[in-house]
């Protein structure tokens, strides 16, 4: 990072000094990674493990917590204990917001039975793969007629 314009150091040009960040900038490149580190940090501080598997998935006992860039998730079949690492998020000083039941995220939508089950689709990312197949030609290369 340059100097900004007009700033005078004792030592020299502007062109000849840099700025350390002490912290990090929306829309560096390492934004995203310092975010996750920091993330992770804070959920582990609170009983979260991170996954095996998916970087983006968190267990607590019985509680499932899955973040997606700034939009997460909790899943557990006992209300109380959503709303305990709601609570425990908040305590260790992570914007939280408590939206309630979830219709959709990140383009999947969810929709609770009245057997209590979920049921997952996404309506419209099947539309477009349809509507993508219908402007395709209806005949195989094979089949068409080369001049």
């Amino acid at each position: 990072m340059e100097l900004p314009q007009g700033i005078e150091t004792v030592h020299g040009s502007s062109k000849d000094h840099v700025l350390q960040l002490l912290s990090n900038l929306y829309g560096q490149k390492q934004a995203g990674r310092v975010w996750n580190s920091y993330l992770v940090e804070n959920l582990e501080e609170i009983g979260f493990k991170p996954s095996l598997v998916d970087d983006c998935v968190f267990y607590r006992d019985n509680v499932i917590f899955i973040i997606y860039v700034d939009d997460g998730i909790f899943i557990c079949p006992e209300d109380n204990k959503i709303s305990q690492a709601i609570d425990d998020i908040k305590n260790i000083g992570l914007d939280i917001e408590d939206q309630g039941n979830p219709a959709d995220y990140v383009g999947v939508n969810i929709r609770r039975q009245k057997d209590g089950t979920i049921e997952l689709t996404q309506r419209a990312l099947t539309d477009q793969i349809i509507e993508e197949s219908m402007t395709l030609p209806t005949q195989s290369p094979s089949q068409q007629k080369l001049l």
